[in-house]
Formats: C-alpha cells, sequence, structure tokens
C-alpha cells in the first residue's frame, strides 16, 4: 500500500493518488462508502460492483490490477462466497456487519483465517459503534471497574422504513432470505456486549414479528445473557418502533450509575446526588468518515492485534446470533463456548 498521514487538527488519512477501492454492493451503506471514499481518493481510482447494475460483470474487476481496498456491504448472505472467489493479495477489507448470514462451522473458520494469513489480508469488521468516543471512554471506565458492575441494561429502539425510506419491505432489512431481520441488523449491540463486557456464559431470547411492518423477520428481540460475576445483561432491539432509542445503562454497586444515549452522543454519570453530563461532537457522517480512516490505518499498520481481535468477535457474533435463534425456537437457557 503506498500512503502517508498528514496531520491537520485531527490525524487525516489521505492515501496516494494511485491507490485503488472496489466497493462491493450498493445499497444504502455501499453509495454512502462511494460518495465519502473521494474524500481519500482519487475518484478516477474508485470502483464499485453491484449484480443490479447493467454491464456490471465480475470478470471486470479481475482485470484492475493492485486493489489496495475492498468493501464488502453486498448482502451477508453473498459476502463470504465474492471475498472466496475475489482474493486480492495485500489487500485491507472491510466487512460490513454482520461478516455472513451464518455461523462458520470449525472448519469454515479455520479455512477463514487460513486465507487472510496466506494472502497476507486485513479486514476491519463493520462494528463501526466502537469508534463512537462515548464507548471509547465507557470501555476504559468498565476495564477498571467490572467487578464492581451490578447490571446492565442494553435498549434499542428504531424505526425500518427511516432507514429504507424507497422500499422497506423490499429491503435487505426485510427479507429472511437476504439475512434481515432485527437480530441481523442490530447485531452491532452484540458486538458492543463482547467488546465491554467480554463473552457471555449463556442466554435466553425471545424473537418476534409484531406485524407491524408487514415483513417476514422478526421485529422485536429481548435477550437475558447471563455474563461472569453472577452478571445479568439485558438487551432489547428492535426495528418497528417511531420512537428511536439507542442506550447503554451501567449500574454500579458503589451507587454510581453511566447513562450512555448514542443518538444525542451523551454520557451522563450518576453519583449520589450528583448528575455530570458530557456531550461529544459527532457529526451525520462520522461511522463511515472513520471506518475509512480506519481501514487505512490498519493497512499501513503492523499491529495485528489491532484488526485481529475484532475479527474474531465479529465471527463469535455470528455464534450468539445462532444460539439467539435457538433459544427462541426451543423457548430454553442455552450456553455458549
Amino acid at each position: 500500500m503506498n500512503g502517508e498521514i498528514q496531520e491537520i487538527g485531527m490525524t487525516i488519512l489521505k492515501p496516494y493518488k494511485k491507490d485503488k477501492i472496489l466497493i462491493v454492493g450498493l445499497g444504502s451503506i455501499g453509495e454512502k462508502y462511494k460518495q465519502t471514499a473521494k474524500r481519500f481518493f482519487n475518484p478516477k481510482y474508485i470502483f464499485s460492483y453491484s449484480k443490479h447494475k447493467k454491464n456490471n460483470k465480475i470478470l471486470n474487476l479481475k482485470k484492475i490490477n493492485n486493489i489496495n481496498y475492498i468493501i464488502l456491504s453486498n448482502p451477508s448472505t453473498e459476502r463470504l462466497k465474492f471475498f472466496n472467489s475475489f482474493i486480492k493479495k495485500g489487500a485491507t477489507y472491510i466487512f460490513e456487519k454482520p461478516i455472513a448470514n451464518k455461523k462458520f462451522t470449525k472448519k469454515e473458520k479455520k479455512s477463514f483465517f487460513k486465507l487472510i494469513k496466506k494472502n497476507n489480508i486485513k479486514i476491519k469488521s463493520g462494528y463501526c459503534l466502537r469508534l463512537h468516543p462515548a464507548i471509547k471512554e465507557l470501555k476504559k471506565i468498565v476495564d477498571k471497574n467490572l467487578k464492581n458492575i451490578l447490571k446492565i441494561n442494553i435498549n434499542t429502539n428504531s424505526f425500518l422504513p427511516t432507514w429504507r425510506k424507497k422500499n422497506y419491505i423490499n429491503s435487505v432489512s426485510a427479507k429472511k432470505k437476504y439475512g434481515g431481520g432485527v437480530v441481523n441488523e442490530l447485531s452491532h449491540e452484540l458486538d458492543l456486549i463482547l467488546h465491554l463486557f467480554g463473552k457471555p456464559k449463556s442466554l435466553y431470547a425471545s424473537c418476534i414479528n409484531t406485524n407491524y411492518l408487514k415483513i417476514d423477520t422478526e421485529d422485536v428481540a429481548d435477550i437475558i445473557f447471563s455474563m461472569k460475576k453472577n452478571l445479568n445483561l439485558n438487551l432489547h432491539i428492535d426495528f418497528c418502533s417511531p420512537f428511536e432509542k439507542r442506550e447503554i445503562e451501567v449500574i454500579f454497586r458503589n451507587k454510581k450509575k453511566i447513562v450512555l444515549n448514542l443518538i444525542n452522543h451523551t454520557m451522563v454519570i450518576f453519583k449520589l446526588n450528583k448528575k455530570f453530563n458530557k456531550k461529544f461532537k459527532i457529526n451525520n457522517n462520522f461511522y463511515i468518515e472513520e471506518q475509512l480512516k480506519e481501514m487505512i490505518k490498519i493497512s499501513i499498520s503492523d499491529n495485528k492485534s489491532r484488526w485481529m481481535s475484532e475479527l474474531k468477535d465479529a465471527t463469535y457474533v455470528l455464534d450468539i446470533i445462532s444460539k439467539i435463534r435457538q433459544s427462541n425456537l426451543y423457548n430454553r437457557v442455552v450456553y455458549l463456548n
């Protein structure tokens, strides 16, 4: 990768003009990547592929030499298939979330990581909430006080029609055959559980289709995770609520509470009779910009752990999703490895 880092106030990463990027899948997220990539790459070297576009063939992509970056924002049912058929040695990838539509078998997982190592590939997962400054601050606090946590509540209410304004009923998110449903679409929250609090021991899940949106997937999920140290974590996710919310509440044994609001970008710390508020400045395109910056940072870094632990968590999220579906189907507690 030919690149340089320029310091202009904050760290701005600007590759040389000859670096090439390929964006696979031009749904809403793919289009955002394509437009934002113009800040970092010469538009002449921004390539895109969608099987829905006329005259768009994989054979044409294979003729492009020296692709440095590849973003897989196509449907989750197709990401691994495309990755396996279009390997670019030494490239850095972004795998949008979830990285696949079903959990890996042991053989598939071994093959996946072997392929990455063999071809000197680096991968950034699509779990961009980790990049939010409030999440970074909460992680520091949690790491120091994990044993003192009494209770955790994560509550995400969202509304699918506002995500897919053109025709949400026919979107990937609403179709079971494309890997849709609220559990897959809001797997960000599952990744945050791993990132902030570690792996759960067991879970009990209830997933329903309210039929409010007239789609064929679940639109509400409530999950109780049993964590280590006799700690429960309650997770609610839905995409059928017009009253949007994205909050993480952590209650500590020393009568302290932290509430993160990832829509208003605030952190409120309650302690005894005092309350402290902190507001974070986030622009509308923050996550896409930060994902591209992280992708470039990873490509020029020799620190393998920088991205590998996150990628392993992304594959483990698939295991959790599988267990959620199992628990819901059989109406019982299931244990995680």
